[in-house]
């Protein structure tokens, strides 16, 4: 057997890696159960509204174990049909304004591990991948009456400024997209992690708001133009069909009110920890009084101490904040732009703080910001 024929994965035929120009891999891969229904609702809308074209695959009958997963099958009256070979694919998709990111998508791997990342890290490697998108859905206690949160992992913590996870540490049964990501960043490659909230109460249905999430997400990470229309109707319709059995259920309201007020209590308390502002204690509020006063007195004095904004860890007092964070940074197909704008896609308006000014980039310094 030649060394092709050890390649778990292949390229079509009409394809050559060396004309794919792309900066970004998002991971639809499987993992323990696809909560909500969150990766298919994001495949589907990707593969439905954007541009799209296969670049190869890899051989799922050497490393899958089809007792485990058991694909279905239709048993009609008198014969078998509608059974489909479950595929891993690699994609490759133009978003709405012509930028091409590559799109992973299958079931999880039961077998070889280890040589499924060796070659997923070849790709990136032969590609020029500078940043890899983990997507996946975890059960919450949360209400459907808020907003889908939203919790962030990468391979270095600049990848994720701004952004709080809500566990600590945690031992638990590995998942294959778990260990890539964990030996793609041992490998220096940029991954962050994105896993939708999705209440607790609706593991088993249809949740489009949980794709939604991640949509912006990656929108706010990347600059990418994903389209999320389907996705909104969707959720509308979803959402209306909850409150319907909601109100039917005295049971149900209570345990959603309650959830509501975890919830509002803890964002609250994300919205002052992010401010990360330092309060003065009760005497530095004296003693700055006691000087102003002092300076009030002295006739000699020409207007008292400047008045400086608040001391906080991120930017010294008096310091005005003026320098543009973006000075330097280059866009999401690696180009720098000379006033800063990339001029790919709309101001990302999210809540990422410092991690939406992030652009991976090519070369060496793929590891470290400018």
């Amino acid at each position: 057997m030649n060394d092709k024929e050890n390649h778990l994965f292949g390229w079509s035929p009409d394809v050559d890696p060396d004309e794919i120009d792309v900066s970004t891999l998002i991971l639809t891969i499987g993992s323990f159960t696809d909560i909500g229904h969150a990766q298919q609702h994001l495949r589907q809308s990707m593969l439905a509204e954007l541009a799209h074209r296969e670049l190869g695959e890899f051989r799922l009958d050497e490393i899958l174990d089809h007792r485990d997963s058991r694909p279905p099958i239709i048993f009609d009256a008198d014969h078998f049909e509608g059974y489909e070979s479950p595929r891993m694919v690699l994609h490759e998709v133009t978003d709405e304004l012509g930028q091409s990111f590559l799109l992973l998508d299958g079931p999880e791997p039961a077998l070889r591990w280890n040589q499924m990342v060796d070659e997923i890290r070849g790709i990136i490697d032969e590609l020029g991948v500078r940043l890899t998108v983990v997507t996946q859905s975890i059960p919450m206690p949360a209400p459907h009456t808020r907003p889908v949160q939203v919790t962030r992992w990468s391979s270095r913590p600049e990848l994720i400024i701004g952004h709080t996870s809500p566990f600590g540490r945690i031992q638990m049964p590995a998942s294959f997209p778990a260990v890539l990501s964990q030996r793609l960043g041992e490998s220096r490659h940029d991954v962050v992690g994105l896993a939708a909230h999705v209440p607790h109460y609706l593991t088993d249905v249809d949740y489009p708001d949980a794709a939604r999430a991640l949509v912006d997400a990656i929108r706010q990470l990347t600059g990418l133009a994903l389209p999320s229309h389907a996705l909104a109707m969707a959720a509308g319709v979803v959402r209306a069909q909850i409150s319907n059995q909601v109100e039917d259920s005295e049971e149900l309201q209570a345990m959603v009110s309650a959830l509501e007020e975890q919830y509002d209590d803890q964002s609250g308390r994300r919205e002052i920890e992010s401010q990360q502002v330092t309060l003065p204690s009760a005497d530095d509020i004296g003693a700055e009084a006691e000087a102003f006063l002092r300076s009030m007195d002295d006739p000699g004095d020409d207007g008292g101490t400047p008045v400086q904004g608040p001391t906080t860890p991120d930017r010294p007092a008096g310091d005005s904040g003026d320098e543009d964070p973006q000075a330097g940074q280059e866009s999401p197909k690696g180009r720098r732009s000379e006033d800063g704008d990339d001029g790919d896609g709309p101001d990302d308006e999210g809540d990422g703080g410092p991690t939406d000014l992030y652009r991976p980039r090519h070369g060496d310094d793929s590891w470290g910001l400018s």
